[in-house]
């Protein structure tokens, strides 16, 4: 009798350390399909999606003196195919390309200021506007006005499409800020890269807290950058190599995976294709390749 209770003692506590795992792992296995969307890539830095599905990942490289050393800009076909290569860059990070194809890229970063290169489908280049400080990530919305945090001022600009510079907002908390997206009622998504904390703001300007997503920052490396899909989150961390799922009302979750070879190596840059809810992610590692996650639609 003894060992028939202890049996199915067994059998219960077996049953529900599996329910335990499965309730754990289901938004991982269920929501998320992980793979390598380009490999033997020197992309390492910001990525931005275009209209027609292209992905552009900006070069960083390696930080050297005062600013990264990457050179380029590489724009990608669907499939992961390199179609084109933007040179003759300094340490660019952000990108977005507008209505008409011009491609806006944040260049020459050097912690005093960046500068915003405008090049046009026919690759003619201009300074479209120059930021004092260091500028960081970059998005774009459906009117071409550019916004763009401010890593060492606590800034959020907003950029117009004939160039004038516009402080949204100023706050503190928003020093070391890199991400940024928007959700559907237009307010910036900004992700924190020295603090992992997430804002909302308002197109006027009001900051609201979203999150902190914790134990994640390592020698002030946090967030590296972060998009919204269907008003969700997601942002890279990079220090941990994980990939979270943040709800706008501050859930976290994780997206990762134990496969040696899609593992995360220090996830950086993220962009989200809205179309097919999918995920690119650059990685600021030895990994040299692009990941791509598939949501679940």
């Amino acid at each position: 009798m003894l060992q028939t209770i202890l049996l199915n003692m067994t059998r219960i506590y077996n049953a529900f350390l599996i329910t335990c795992i499965l309730s754990f792992t289901a938004g991982i296995s269920q929501e998320a399909q992980v793979s390598t969307f380009t490999s033997n890539f020197p992309g390492n830095g910001a990525v931005s999606v275009a209209s027609n599905g292209y992905v552009f990942v900006s070069e960083y490289g390696q930080w050297a003196g005062n600013q990264g050393n990457g050179t380029r800009v590489f724009k990608l076909d669907p499939n992961g195919k390199v179609v084109d290569t933007i040179t003759g860059l300094r340490s660019p990070m952000g990108t977005a390309e507008d209505r008409y194809g011009n491609l806006f890229v944040n260049n020459d970063n050097n912690m005093e200021r960046g500068q915003i290169l405008k090049i046009t489908p026919e690759g003619k280049r201009s300074v479209h506007a120059t930021i004092q400080g260091w500028p960081s990530g970059m998005n774009i919305d459906a009117q071409d006005n550019l916004y763009i945090p401010n890593y060492n001022k606590g800034v959020l600009h907003k950029i117009t499409p004939s160039g004038e510079v516009v402080v949204l907002a100023e706050d503190k908390r928003l020093l070391g800020c890199t991400g940024i997206d928007f959700d559907s009622k237009g307010n910036c998504i900004v992700s924190n890269f020295a603090t992992s904390w997430i804002y909302s703001i308002s197109p006027e300007g009001t900051i609201r807290e979203i999150t902190q997503i914790p134990d994640i920052t390592i020698n002030n490396f946090g967030i590296g950058y972060s998009t919204v899909i269907d008003d969700v989150i997601y942002a890279t961390g990079i220090a941990v190599n994980k990939v979270f799922k943040v709800t706008l009302d501050g859930n976290i979750s994780v997206i990762n995976t134990n496969e040696n070879e899609t593992a995360f190596k220090g996830p950086n840059g993220i962009r989200g294709n809205k179309e097919t809810k999918t995920l690119y992610i650059s990685e600021y590692s030895d990994s040299k390749r692009v990941q791509k996650i598939e949501l679940k639609k």
